[in-house]
């Protein structure tokens, strides 16, 4: 197994060295960053063993899961200013939502009455969430083996639920050379930064091999030295950093991506860093993006319109999202991407009613459910009888649907014309009258109101996509109904620009205008 990095050092200087560690009385005096197992500088196979230690560590601290064993949850001690929020968002890679979601299991698996009140030291059990595919979390369930025994025996199954580290379908070295790739465009390696670490001085020289301990370019010149496994000593790094002081070692494991990539950007010497970055677009519709990371290499940057934005999420923004951020001044860059945009789970089609004039509101909304009308139909109050006398009232718009009778008739306050339509009601027909100040909302909400379908106007959010960082909001009618495509449909006389239609179309919906 070649040895992670090499030094070589003068015999004499080893001696000494070594007469410093064993003397008695000397080692307590020693700097604790000095201190260094012998074994290291001989080579013995014994004191490296990477491989083996992140195997040990990664079930549980980086959410690399047994095929066989019952997910398992890692432990977490609490620190000066923590509270669960945080702990999850900084430490473990989830968004606010994914939090929030979890937030009430770990208060019950741990007995947390107040999530902002713990106790430092306080040894809180994080349990694991599965991510799948489409970058949505899971909360992972362990039963213990005996359930069954348990529950034939009387006694109440016992579950026990955990939250481990994401996981991530990347492996470690995918997730690195990724994060590689996309500094790359932010910070342009210079011929300089991409040489293997090399000192070398009248007393020894040290190298790092760099397939083991990979790089990344600071803003200043200098690089960062990714310790994954943190098998460097700290007289190694002292050694280095003391030679070098552009260099800065980075220890975090890759899997948490999140995490990890806050380390680098953090490492990166950047003018500015900042977590969790959200930005609102419109009032109504309201298109909402948050990523992970915003960066400002230099002060002008944002003057300048050149700014970076950095997502960990599995599942991509729609590329109309990112062509309209980049118009705006904002790269995005998504690394560890696997997926396309989702596709809506609720795939109701909108319905754009753009009509302004009464008649062609009726005509659009009647349209979107499929309804087709008839014009200044005579309908029968009292037909012909024995008497002769026949009465009947002209309704603007009859149809039929799902078996019952509607008629939808402009009302102009005239009390006889009001008494013969409520007569028409008690001969079975719906009638729905509108007025002539009756706008789209009005009218949808007379319409849909009598013909019992379930819905109510407000500014839904038909986007919410968390995995991928993005939401969509806006306002009109949800509706739910059988007999609507689809099962239920979606009603707005909100404008909609171009961009807003391509991110529903690439995300699932089909627009339509009416």
């Amino acid at each position: 197994m070649p040895l992670l990095f090499q030094i070589c050092v003068r015999p004499a200087t080893i001696a000494c060295l070594f007469s410093l560690f064993l003397a008695p009385g000397v080692r307590a005096a020693m700097d604790p960053r000095f201190e260094l197992d012998p074994k290291t500088l001989s080579g013995s196979k014994s004191s490296v063993k990477p491989s083996k230690k992140l195997e040990k560590r990664s079930p549980g601290e980086y959410g690399v899961k047994s095929s066989t064993a019952p997910p398992k949850g890692t432990f977490y001690t609490v620190k000066p200013g923590d509270h669960l929020f945080k702990i999850l968002m900084r430490d473990y890679g989830l968004s606010n939502s994914e939090a929030d979601s979890f937030i009430e299991e770990i208060k019950r698996e741990n007995n947390i009455y107040d999530i902002k009140r713990l106790r430092i030291g306080q040894r809180i059990t994080i349990p694991p969430v599965q991510r799948r595919p489409d970058g949505s979390l899971k909360l992972l369930q362990s039963v213990r083996a005996d359930n069954s025994r348990n529950y034939n025996s009387g006694a109440v199954p016992e579950q026990s639920l955990k939250l481990a580290s994401p996981v991530s379908e990347l492996s470690g070295q995918e997730v690195i050379a990724k994060a590689q790739n996309v500094l790359k465009r932010i910070v342009p390696l210079k011929l300089e930064q991409q040489k293997p670490i090399s000192i070398q001085t009248p007393i020894f020289s040290l190298t790092l091999d760099p397939e083991h301990y990979p790089s990344f370019a600071r803003m200043d010149g200098g690089r960062i030295i990714l310790d994954q496994h943190g098998s460097i000593p700290p007289l190694v790094k002292s050694l280095i950093e003391g030679k070098d002081s552009s260099v800065r070692i980075v220890s975090e494991p890759p899997l948490a991506t999140k995490r990890f990539m806050g380390s680098i950007l953090e490492a990166a010497g950047f003018y500015s860093v900042e977590d969790d970055f959200v930005m609102e677009f419109g009032f109504d519709p309201k298109l909402t993006v948050k990523t992970d990371f915003k960066i400002e290499k230099n002060p002008d940057s944002f003057i300048k319109q050149d700014v970076d934005l950095i997502n960990s999420n599995r599942v991509s923004l729609p590329p109309s999202l990112k062509d309209f951020l980049k118009k705006e001044g904002y790269s995005v860059h998504e690394p560890f991407a696997l997926l396309n945009p989702l596709a809506q789970r609720d795939s109701r089609e909108i319905h754009y009613i753009s009509a302004k004039k009464q008649g062609d509101i009726v005509k659009g909304v009647l349209s979107a459910f499929s309804v087709s009308a008839e014009k200044d139909r005579l309908v029968d109050v009292f037909a012909a009888d024995n008497n002769g006398i026949t009465l009947s009232i002209k309704a603007d718009l009859y149809f039929i649907r799902n078996g019952q009778r509607y008629i939808i008739t402009n009302f102009d306050g005239d009390p006889v014309n009001y008494t013969l339509y409520r007569i028409l009601e008690t001969k079975g027909y719906n009638v729905i009258m509108l007025e002539a100040r009756d706008g789209f909302r009005r009218v949808s909400e007379k319409i849909i109101s009598r013909m019992k379908i379930k819905g109510v106007f407000a500014q839904h959010g038909l986007l919410q996509e968390t995995s991928a960082g993005y939401s969509l909001q806006i306002s009109g009618f949800k509706l739910d109904d059988a007999l609507l495509p689809g099962g239920g449909i979606f009603m707005t006389d909100r404008a909609m620009d171009r961009v807003v239609r391509d991110i529903f179309t690439e995300s699932g919906f089909t627009v339509s205008n009416r």
